[in-house]
């Protein structure tokens, strides 16, 4: 491991270099004249001459890498930095380096611009020393990503075909003369990976004990045998354990009246598909049966329960596929709705509501059941315990208001 950190660095020079091709552009000024010009094509020095007319140009530099447009490019993936000396005079605060890379199935291999475009702006200041850009800094432009209409898995960083690298004046422009020259492009990495190195001597001492243990696999055969043997009996106990853990497990976040989730069944639900960092819409529905004392009391815990089971299979007979519905306790029960909107919830609510009171229940002919309830919405910018006491309240707000209604949670 200490070994890895005195292996030599891979490098490639690009330049200086006798024949790397190289070119440079701009827009033209109002005489129809480029705005950049050659001051030493060999040494690879060039002007911006940007006029100042209140309008912004474009003027910069590009060597070719592996051949350049009209090839798949070299495949920088295992290059970690870039070493650029680069001589700048100007009245310009930055300057901004870029990597062209073809992405195959997208790019055109002969038009540039459909090449993906990778950049990073350096303030001046850095560039006066020998600058160090670390490939990593590098981001895909986004006039690229919206020109060129990039699908998604296409607008992260790559660099497995990259066919030119280039420097230009930073958008928008400062008007006057621009003095640039590129001394040294050259790109570090490793000849191989720290990951593969450490998997290296893993497999290296991994052989080794392999080796080891057959010199003295005669004489251990029957003990490991007997070894497996025990182990199988453990880990086909720790197998039933397993599935006995897993069967109370799910058993202790049911409710065992209704079969719906009970709180902690619903809690857990929400910790995994709804954790606090992450931005999801989600709508949720309290509902709680009107005057369920009165029920209770005229028809006894029983009668009580039957009630409490019959409104659980209506409200889940309105639900999709994706919601999830709990018992939260006693005669309140909580509705989860992912991806939905308050409006959306607000209708669904409403039919579960015309539902429960327009049903009648077999066992008790005159028995009439409404429920009150509450409706929230959250994009994820607030806790869940916070939505779930703002459409609490809109809850206690129905049943303010006379029951059998449904109140939207204030925002």
């Amino acid at each position: 491991m200490y070994i890895y950190e005195l292996l030599p660095a891979k490098k490639m020079l690009v330049v200086p270099s006798d024949d790397i091709p190289h070119y440079i552009y701009a827009d033209n000024n109002s005489a129809g004249e480029s705005m950049v010009s050659w001051t030493d094509f060999e040494g690879l020095a060039w002007e911006c001459n940007i006029e100042n007319d209140n309008k912004p140009h474009t003027c910069g530099f590009n060597v070719y890498l592996g051949g350049g447009q009209g090839t798949e490019g070299l495949d920088l993936s295992s290059y970690k930095t870039i070493n650029v000396d680069v001589d700048y005079s100007g009245n310009d605060q930055r300057l901004r380096f870029y990597l062209r890379n073809y992405v195959p199935g997208f790019s055109d291999i002969n038009d540039m611009q459909t090449a993906q475009f990778n950049n990073v702006y350096i303030p001046i200041e850095y560039v006066k020393d020998n600058l160090v850009l670390s490939l990593s800094e590098f981001a895909v432009a986004e006039w690229w990503i919206t020109e060129s209409k990039v699908p998604r898995e296409k607008s992260l960083p790559n660099f497995q075909h990259a066919i030119a690298f280039g420097i230009d004046i930073s958008y928008e422009n400062v008007p006057g003369k621009h003095n640039l020259k590129l001394n040294r492009l050259e790109f570090v990495g490793e000849w191989v990976a720290r990951e593969d190195w450490y998997l290296g001597i893993l497999v290296f001492w991994l052989s080794a004990i392999m080796i080891a243990g057959a010199v003295n696999l005669a004489h251990l055969s029957k003990k490991i045998r007997m070894e497996q043997q025990r182990l199988e009996r453990l880990a086909n106990q720790n197998s039933l354990l397993a599935q006995e853990t897993d069967k109370y497990k799910k058993l202790s976040m049911i409710d065992p009246l209704t079969g719906l989730l009970n709180r902690q069944g619903l809690s857990e639900y929400i910790e995994q598909y709804f954790p606090a960092d992450t931005e999801k819409l989600v709508s949720m529905v309290v509902i709680d049966i009107d005057h369920f004392k009165k029920i209770n009391d005229s028809l006894g815990h029983e009668g009580g329960d039957v009630v409490l089971k019959r409104v659980s299979q209506l409200i889940q007979s309105n639900t999709r596929q994706s919601d999830q519905i709990a018992r939260w306790g006693g005669e309140e029960f909580v509705l989860v709705l992912p991806d939905t909107g308050l409006d959306d919830a607000f209708v669904i609510a409403e039919e579960m509501r015309a539902l429960v009171a327009t049903d009648n229940f077999d066992q008790f002919p005159e028995l009439r059941v409404t429920i009150s309830l509450g409706v929230g919405t959250s994009d994820g910018k607030i806790p869940f315990h916070q939505l779930f006491r703002r459409v609490d309240m809109a809850l206690y707000e129905a049943k303010a208001q006379g029951r059998n209604r449904t109140i939207k949670a204030s925002v």
